[in-house]
């Protein structure tokens, strides 16, 4: 049964309830949309976190019956091609704070056949907003019903009660995907680098692993992430690291002062070495508990020839090329030399004259300005980052 007035009273905290909980769902507010559509008797309740004209689709989080059949996205295409010039179909017309009600007898003929066609008799509407311009839709979608049933004051007042935590809840919302949003990038920029990142709690046990530190335990044996630890084959390096993490959480908790972190190296097989920095994580204001992040530890190959990784898109001769401005001939000798080559070992490996391998690097001494190697390694490993 629809609300009658005041009985929004007992349902209005479990929903408001909802939409804070909401923020930590894989689909916002899939949880208040169901709890609604049971609540007010709907066919579909649907909570639209982006419109826009110039996408095929809106963005949205939509509860439906068990049992219905209706193909609503083709219904939304439907109505962008025949029917968004009707001011009260458009989204845009409803301003934050607003809540309309309307059916097929408030609009065109042609518009309230077609609502007919797909079973729909009546539709609350409402939006919100946060400051930084994100607008938001819920719409309340009811079926024909014998006896009719139309949203009754009741329904209406539960709905403006949820609109001032709808739009508290969405600036924290917003802020939240800026904050992911900002954590992306900054992880794509570590794992540009190589720099594996692997965050631990205060009981030293695992909360965050990036793509680049995944990247270097699945490539090499001797290290992995198991049971929420980090588990080393070397036992003597093992126990070196959990000092080093035990002093980084000791560190954090105020107990031993300025501390920068501690270093620990790692012999894989293949003869690669991998080097750790175990260091305490910032602290976080008005944060504390044991699943606060505790400690840091950056991962990466020491001993892996990184100038001749492979990258996504092209390789690395074709990159330095572009970047420095070298024939792919000079830039794949650059490479070379880059990793330690002699002029001799470069030419054997390009199969190349010794001196064509020494004409080349000329003309590389003096396109990038510089005397020699020593310049050259230098040059290419401040441009890594760039050549991913």
């Amino acid at each position: 049964m629809t609300q009658s007035p005041g009985a929004s009273i007992t349902v209005l905290p479990e929903l408001i309830g909802l939409v804070y909980e909401g923020l930590n769902e894989a689909t916002p507010w899939l949880g208040l949309a169901e709890r609604l559509r049971h609540l007010l008797v709907a066919r579909n309740v649907t909570v639209t976190l982006l419109h826009s004209d110039d996408r095929p689709s809106d963005l949205q989080v939509m509860s439906l019956e068990q049992d219905d059949e209706t193909d609503w996205l083709l219904a939304e295409q439907i109505h962008r091609e025949r029917f968004s010039h009707i001011e009260l179909m458009d989204p845009e017309s409803v301003l934050p704070g607003d809540v309309i009600v309307f059916g097929p007898d408030d609009v065109e003929p042609d518009c309230a056949a077609y609502m007919t066609s797909i079973n729909v008799a009546s539709c609350l509407r409402t939006c919100f907003a946060e400051p930084g311009g994100m607008r938001c839709w819920v719409d309340v979608v009811r079926g024909r019903q014998v006896p009719a049933q139309p949203f009754s004051a009741g329904d209406l007042e539960l709905i403006r009660g949820l609109l001032p935590h709808l739009t508290r809840a969405l600036g924290l919302y917003a802020r939240i995907q800026r904050q992911e949003a900002e954590r992306s990038i900054y992880e794509s920029c570590l794992d540009h680098l190589v720099l594996g990142c692997v965050l631990l709690d205060g009981d030293a046990r695992l909360l965050c692993v990036n793509r680049a530190a995944r990247a270097i335990v699945d490539k090499h044996q001797g290290i992995e992430l198991n049971n929420g630890r980090v588990q080393l084959q070397d036992r003597s390096v093992q126990r070196a690291l959990d000092r080093a993490i035990a002093n980084a959480i000791a560190a954090r908790a105020g107990q031993g002062g300025h501390h920068r972190g501690e270093l620990v190296r790692l012999h894989v097989q293949g003869g690669v070495l991998l080097g750790m920095l175990a260091a305490p994580a910032p602290l976080l204001d008005y944060y504390q508990g044991r699943h606060v992040p505790s400690v840091i530890i950056y991962l990466t190959e020491l001993t892996e020839s990184l100038a001749m990784h492979q990258v996504p898109g092209g390789s690395p001769a074709e990159l330095i090329a572009q970047l420095l401005g070298l024939t792919r001939q000079e830039a794949r000798l650059a490479a070379l030399l880059a990793c330690g080559q002699s002029i001799s070992e470069a030419a054997g490996q390009m199969g190349i004259a010794v001196t064509a391998a020494r004409n080349y690097s000329k003309n590389i001494y003096a396109k990038l300005g510089i005397k020699g190697q020593t310049d050259l390694v230098r040059i290419l490993c401040k441009s890594f980052a760039l050549l991913r």
